[in-house]
Formats: structure tokens, C-alpha cells, sequence
């Protein structure tokens, strides 16, 4: 009788806890994520002049500086401290040199052109080892 009891109760508190839990379908996540995916509006570019930043991984400070082919300086951002990033900068669609200057010996500068067309963006990263890291730019 004493095990009957013990058995009943045990066998109440695993039923309880089978009835108490919902499961919900993976399947209902997938498409209510998909339906928000869809459902942001979609950015037009028209028109809109290429545009360039560069985020300082590194450990030292830098200087991004944006220049035309021909040499005429369009941006030039001085000190952006390790852990930080430049804000977006635009600048007529042309050919483009990027160049970021570490400003400390035995660590090169970087230079990288590209052919910048309008609706482009350029999102540079400056890894842990204070060198550029690969990337090109991409149409907006």
C-alpha cells in the first residue's frame, strides 16, 4: 500500500508536468521570421553618391584619408581611435584612393583603389593586427 501511494503521487507530478508544457513548432518560427524579413521596406538607391568608412579594430590610432585619382583630397579623418569607426562619408562617384595612415614605425600604411560608382559603399575594417582587412565595396 505504501508503494501503491508513492507510485500514484509520483505518476500525478509527471502528468502535471506533461500537460503543463506547450511546444511550439519550429516551423511557425521559421515562417514569422521570413514574414518580418519580407516585410521591411526596401531601400531604393537612385542617385545616391558612393560612400566609405573605416572601423579601427586595431590598437592604434589612424587617419583615413579619401582622395581622387588625381590626387585631390575629398575626406580626410584624423585620429579615430582603436575600438571606434568614422561616420559615412560620400564623395562623387569616381576612381578613388583609400589611404590609412598608421602614423607609428614598422607598421605600414594601407592604400587600396576602387572604382566608385553612385549607390556603392565601402565598409573598410582595420583588424587586430593594425593591417586592412580584405573587403571590397558593394552596391547599395
Amino acid at each position: 500500500m505504501k508503494n501503491l501511494l508513492k507510485n500514484a503521487i509520483a505518476c500525478a507530478i509527471v502528468t502535471s508536468a506533461l500537460f503543463s508544457c506547450s511546444v511550439e513548432s519550429i516551423e511557425n518560427e521559421l515562417l514569422e521570421s521570413s514574414f518580418e524579413a519580407t516585410s521591411e521596406p526596401q531601400f531604393d538607391c537612385s542617385g545616391q553618391d558612393p560612400q566609405a568608412r573605416i572601423t579601427n579594430n586595431g590598437t592604434i590610432s589612424i587617419t583615413l584619408q579619401i582622395a581622387s585619382i588625381d590626387g585631390t583630397i575629398l575626406h580626410n579623418v584624423e585620429n579615430i581611435a582603436a575600438g571606434s569607426a568614422s561616420g559615412f562619408l560620400t564623395f562623387a562617384p569616381e576612381e578613388v584612393i583609400f589611404n590609412i595612415s598608421k602614423n607609428t614605425t614598422g607598421i605600414q600604411d594601407d592604400k587600396v583603389v576602387f572604382m566608385m560608382d553612385q549607390c556603392m559603399s565601402f565598409d573598410m575594417e582595420l583588424g587586430a593586427d593594425n593591417y586592412l582587412v580584405a573587403g571590397t565595396p558593394v552596391n547599395l
